[in-house]
């Protein structure tokens, strides 16, 4: 291995890191934009790999070899400046496009995406290709598969390090500083040995105005400040769940997160509803489970009763964080602050609860599901005592319901009622669903005299218990008794809050689905026999890497690190599939990606029966993380194979195959992960998700078969 060919490697790495880095942080940021769905997150990643792909393809074009180390270096050195530039420009031109407090769609976060992205994601698709070209040059052999697998190295690194330190200790922009010298110091030296101190010396230049600039101004306070005026910034938390925020505005406090209003100071009708209308239908609660929604002020409601313990589980330490600080929250003899994912902490409690008020996130995402589900309620009423009173809350209907509210609303009223005899909702501030095997009462204020408790807003000079119970009727005559279940590996409740998340904006649930599909299918069909192998690869690695998150996340419950350890073995696989398939195959045929599309095939077959077995037996924690940790390894390890054999076998000019190859792959990825967690999903359920990936696995098959006969 020569010298030069020693530093482009690590040029490769690098470039893997930055890339993963960035990513993860830029898509942190862009959901304080636009709500956190799969939807949301899918085409904010689905726009980062098109351009990613735009990019390597326009790699082929820079056709001067003599310099090619040079704009390796020019393109290298400048992905040091972007990341920093991109998230300011993604502040400072929302102000521009967007109006604060609106609710963003899926077009404004298409296209500002696409406008936001396109330089970082370009250059590093170009540095692709350009990669790609000079190592195989240098070495005078086709190398993509060994710069794909370098990148993936690089990747791994930077999640490894992403998930150690940098989301946990470090903000936004100190991550990216980081990530700024190091970038720097490593193409400054590259420059250096490769004679090109000018190249060098400008690096330098720029970094230090970046610095004067990072060292004389807060950045991460003044971009926070831009999405909230005429407010006063107290308090900034970067956790790993999403970004904090405090403000004061004219004497009231405001509490964000990823700029979602999450409660005030002055909001009393929330905070007492949402305790009150549980509390007062259990006779003498002694424990009470709180899971979510401390910030809300619930807690000092819940003292007004005579209650021995309170357990408030949050599997956010910044929310916990905040509670002490602002609502002089403590841990005491009554109440346990507990920072756990409920289901995880469900699993393991002993206490038997007698009222349990459920404030978390609404079923938006399919991580969230996992808490309105048969499966969820049923664990919950293993910890409850015989007369215990459980309450959930969506946002208000106002007296009305469209047809998306209705279905939601009627799921989860629905899934309820497997568990639990009577069912009420009373309409507030939000839509409180109450659910007990004791009678429910809708006569909230006589019962808070008759229990002598004093609120501010839930009382009889302010409440009118018949008018109360008129709207309750009203919207439980509503409902729809026919609809289906909301289950762990049926998650329809995750669909439905889709589906209206999806009418606000007047789109249909299917034209973004159509619009993948036609897409993709354009590019697809283009494609070379086996550059639809590539494709088919990137959608089932993607597809299925996906898929076993979520069922681990289910099964297991959630735990952030385990998300970036699936991701590092994901990457790692590639790497090892990509760069010794050789050692296991000795000589590559134009047939074999069809053979290893086939073993794929036949996983993604059997996939299914592995969660059947999961659902009939209790594995130890410890074995659902090693069977996991193996099936994420097998589909990576196939993936990686396949990309580098695809690309080995190809005929053309190096910088052709290589942008093609890794376009594909990006667009299959993409596609995979959107189709899967926004349609096949929610639609199929887990067991028959991979309908898909099976479907686009067999078309390739066939095209290869045909394109390329078994010679007799």
């Amino acid at each position: 291995m020569t010298h030069k060919s020693l530093q482009l490697k690590f040029a490769i790495i690098l470039l893997g890191f930055i890339a993963f880095v960035t990513q993860v942080i830029l898509l942190r940021e862009f959901l304080t934009f636009f709500n956190g769905n799969e939807l949301i997150i899918g085409i904010i990643l689905a726009t980062w790999m098109l351009l990613t792909g735009l990019g390597a393809y326009l790699g082929r074009f820079l056709k001067s070899y003599k310099k090619q180390n040079e704009t390796i270096l020019i393109l290298l050195g400048s992905l040091a400046f972007i990341p920093i530039l991109t998230v300011l420009e993604l502040h400072f031109l929302s102000r521009i496009f967007f109006t604060p407090g609106i609710m963003l769609g899926l077009t404004d976060a298409f296209y500002y995406t696409l406008l936001v992205l396109s330089p970082f994601c370009i250059i590093s698709g170009m540095l692709f290709t350009l990669f790609a070209k000079t190592e195989s040059i240098n070495n005078n052999q086709n190398k993509i598969g060994s710069i794909y697998a370098l990148e993936s190295i690089g990747s791994m690194a930077g999640g490894l390090i992403l998930n150690i330190v940098l989301i946990w200790f470090l903000s936004t922009f100190q991550s990216l500083y980081v990530v700024m010298i190091l970038v720097v110091a490593i193409t400054a030296v590259l420059s250096i040995k490769n004679k090109s101190f000018l190249i060098s010396g400008i690096l330098v230049f720029i970094f230090m105005l970046f610095n004067f600039l990072y060292l004389t101004n807060n950045l991460d306070k003044s971009i926070r400040e831009l999405s909230y005026p005429n407010q006063i910034i107290q308090h900034i938390d970067e956790t790993p769940y999403g970004i904090l925020v405090v403000t004061n505005q004219a004497g009231q406090v405001n509490f964000y997160e990823n700029n979602v209003l999450m409660a005030t100071s002055g909001d009393v009708a929330l905070r007492e509803e949402s305790v009150h209308f549980a509390m007062i239908q259990h006779d003498n609660p002694q424990n009470v489970l709180v899971l979510s929604g401390i910030i809300t002020g619930a807690i000092p409601e819940i003292l007004k009763y005579p209650v021995k313990k309170i357990d408030y589980i949050d599997v956010n330490p910044g929310v916990i964080r905040l509670a002490k600080k602002y609502l002089d929250v403590k841990s005491s003899e009554v109440l346990n602050l507990i920072e756990n994912d409920p289901i995880r902490y469900l699993k393991k409690a002993s206490t038997l609860y007698d009222v349990v008020l459920i404030n978390l996130p609404k079923p938006s995402t399919i991580q969230f599901n996992r808490f309105y589900t048969v499966e969820f309620f049923s664990l919950l009423k293993k910890r409850l005592t015989s007369n215990a009173v459980v309450c959930i809350s969506m946002p208000s209907s106002s007296n009305y319901l469209n047809d998306e509210a209705r279905k939601l609303l009627s799921v989860l009223a629905a899934t309820l009622k497997t568990e639990f005899k009577n069912i009420l909702i009373l309409p507030g501030v939000e839509d409180f669903i109450l659910a007990s095997d004791y009678s429910l009462n809708g006569n909230i204020t006589q019962v808070l005299e008759q229990k002598m408790i004093q609120n501010e807003y839930v009382n009889s000079f302010y409440f009118h218990d018949d008018l109360l119970q008129e709207r309750s009727a009203n919207l439980m005559s509503q409902l729809d008794s026919k609809v289906s279940i909301n289950r762990d590996f049926n998650p329809v409740g995750y669909q439905s809050s889709i589906k209206l998340w999806l009418s606000y904006f007047k789109i249909s649930y299917w034209i973004p689905a159509l619009l993948i599909i036609l897409f993709t299918g354009f590019f697809y069909f283009r494609a070379s026999a086996l550059n639809k192998s590539v494709f088919a690869a990137g959608f089932a690695g993607t597809s299925i890497e996906l898929l076993l998150l979520l069922v681990f996340q289910v099964l297991y419950g959630y735990v952030y690190f385990a998300a970036g350890v699936f991701f590092m073995i994901f990457m790692g696989g590639l790497a090892i599939g990509s760069l010794h398939w050789q050692r296991v195959i000795k000589q590559a045929s134009s047939r074999l990606p069809a053979y290893l599309l086939a073993i794929i095939l036949g996983f993604t077959i059997t996939l299914p029966l592995v969660f059947k077995l999961f659902r009939m037996v209790d594995f130890p924690e410890i074995a659902i993380v090693i069977i996991f940790v193996l099936l994420v390894l097998i589909i990576s390890l196939l993936s990686g194979a396949i990309f580098s054999i695809s690309t080995h076998l190809g005929k053309k000019e190096i910088s052709i195959i290589a942008s093609d190859a890794y376009g594909l792959d990006l667009l299959g990825s993409a596609a995979g992960a959107l189709l899967l967690s926004v349609y096949l999903v929610p639609i199929l359920g887990f067991e028959l998700s991979l309908v898909g990936t099976a479907f686009v696995c067999l078309l390739s098959l066939l095209f290869i078969y045909k394109d390329h006969p078994k010679k007799r």
